[in-house]
């Protein structure tokens, strides 16, 4: 009887699967974007002393605007975009400000300049950003790790065997396959990665979903 082998289609699979484990991580760690809140907060900074005056002008004669969106801060990348808690009056073309200038090719897209006043709001974007990036490398971590399990092994019995959890991320067809084989004894293979770091993950994902 054949033995299941690793073949690209099989290995592009698990790998996809082994992804796919911090899935929810991930857009998690993307939904803890800066608070919407965020939009009105910067809107006054920037236009603050002209707010009275630009609200008692009337609608027609000004641009108005529901969102802000945010492409830098600091020279940091962001593209972060922001709902106001209701419409508000907008340049048409966003002016060179001491805080901040037009980006992109919307008129409600500008970069936010390195200043102290914007402190609060870069320390929420680069805790943001770095916990998208944290998820994003234990994924390449955990990935890197089931593929040198693979090619440690030419078919899947004995890879089973250095590490069990593998079985959570094969496709259901190929474990059909391997429940129909009786594999011959394998000379063990030694792979230098962390197997109970790589169980755990999976146990875990299993746990969250």
């Amino acid at each position: 009887m054949a033995t299941v082998r690793f073949s690209k289609e099989l290995t592009e699979a698990i790998i996809k699967n082994a992804k796919a484990v911090f899935d929810k991580q991930a857009q998690a760690a993307q939904e803890a974007k800066p608070d919407e809140a965020w939009g009105d907060k910067i809107y006054n900074i920037l236009f603050g002393e002209h707010v009275p005056a630009l609200n008692a002008v009337p609608q027609h004669f000004l641009s108005r605007s529901e969102k802000i969106k945010i492409e830098q801060i600091g020279g940091r990348s962001c593209n972060l975009e922001f709902k106001f808690s209701n419409p508000r009056p907008f340049p048409r073309e966003f002016p060179n400000m001491e805080l901040a200038k037009k980006a992109g090719y919307y008129d409600n897209a500008i970069a936010l300049k390195d200043n102290p006043v914007w402190g609060e709001f870069y320390a929420e974007v680069a805790k943001w950003q770095e916990g998208m990036k944290a998820v994003e490398e234990k994924r390449r971590v955990f990935v890197e790790q089931v593929e040198k399990i693979i090619s440690a092994h030419a078919t899947l019995a004995p890879a089973l065997k250095m590490w069990q959890p593998l079985w959570d991320l094969i496709p259901e067809e190929y474990k059909e396959r391997h429940r129909k084989i009786v594999e011959r004894e394998k000379k063990e293979v030694n792979v230098d990665v962390d197997l109970q770091s790589l169980t755990a993950t999976v146990v875990a994902h299993k746990i969250m979903r």
